[in-house]
């Protein structure tokens, strides 16, 4: 049954997910354009130095288009999760949702896991889209053959390269990249856990029951923030001083730091579980 949930909600935010993507493509696309010398020169015939003062002053209002609409992109999508989650569990549209026959835990795992796959999905979009728009600025400075030769060396000087951080820094780069992946694998849906459990919290009270919940999402934030500064802070101050006399702690200090948000994410996002389970299964008052 749980296949069916999640079939059904997919098929209920598949479209504005498809959207989000286009756009995001087209975003990039005149990101893009911001690196297009040539083309941009021919829009100033007078000389050569004022086309360069048209790329200029084109390149940066492009360059700052796109970083607005890739940012709009991204929060859109979670706001759209977020309303979604709304219309469909504390609505006059949850009535439909709330008759299936089904528990409450596989109703509400199947919306955070469409939500959460949607989420990374427009998460990795943005990201390819970054490492895509530097390529091209790269791309354009440094010569084709130059970055053979980069890779080239890279290839051929990987495990020299990684013995090297092991021995010189201390860091075991392998590992860390394996938990620099889980964590970016589950921080979406912990994303989504918690803004859900926001909205939850906003339907405890009987009036105003939207500006509850974004000041319920805002006040988890700045809690959650808060929490992570300090954690951030004692792991810093260890390291520094583990640092000066081994280099190895340099090692610790990024597992620890990355392992210390992840944990982080993961608690709040089981508290904020629990707590959208018992509000709808416990407190549920639909407008």
């Amino acid at each position: 049954m749980l296949g069916k949930l999640m079939k059904h909600e997919w098929k209920g935010t598949y479209k504005v997910g498809c959207l989000m993507l286009i756009l995001i493509l087209g975003v990039t696309f005149f990101g893009w354009l911001a690196f297009q010398t040539p083309m941009w020169q021919a829009l100033s015939n007078d000389s050569y130095y004022s086309s360069v003062g048209t790329l200029d002053i084109l390149s940066m209002i492009t360059l700052m288009l796109y970083v607005f609409m890739l940012i709009g992109t991204t929060y859109g999508m979670i706001i759209y999760l977020g309303v979604h989650f709304y219309k469909t569990m504390y609505t006059d549209e949850g009535y439909l949702t709330h008759t299936l026959p089904v528990t409450k835990h596989k109703l509400l795992i199947s919306k955070i896991l469409v939500s959460g796959i949607w989420y990374l999905i427009v998460s990795a979009a943005v990201v390819a889209s970054v490492i895509g728009l530097m390529a091209a600025l790269l791309g354009a400075v440094v010569p084709d053959d130059a970055w053979t030769e980069v890779w080239k060396e890279i290839s051929e000087n990987w495990d020299e390269l990684l013995h090297l951080m092991k021995t010189e820094l201390g860091i075991d780069l392998v590992r860390w990249l394996v938990v620099m992946i889980i964590s970016i694998l589950i921080g979406p849906f912990c994303t989504v856990i918690i803004l859900f459990g926001a909205i939850s919290i906003g339907q405890l009270f009987t009036k105003h029951r939207v500006l509850m919940a974004i000041v319920s999402y805002v006040g988890i934030t700045v809690l959650s923030m808060i929490i992570s500064s300090v954690v951030q802070s004692v792991t810093s101050m260890n390291a520094i001083t583990e640092m000066m006399s081994d280099t190895v702690a340099l090692d610790s200090y990024m597992n620890a730091t990355t392992l210390s948000g992840m944990i982080q994410s993961v608690l709040l996002a089981v508290i904020l579980y629990i707590v959208s389970y018992l509000v709808i299964n416990k407190k549920l008052n639909m407008e």
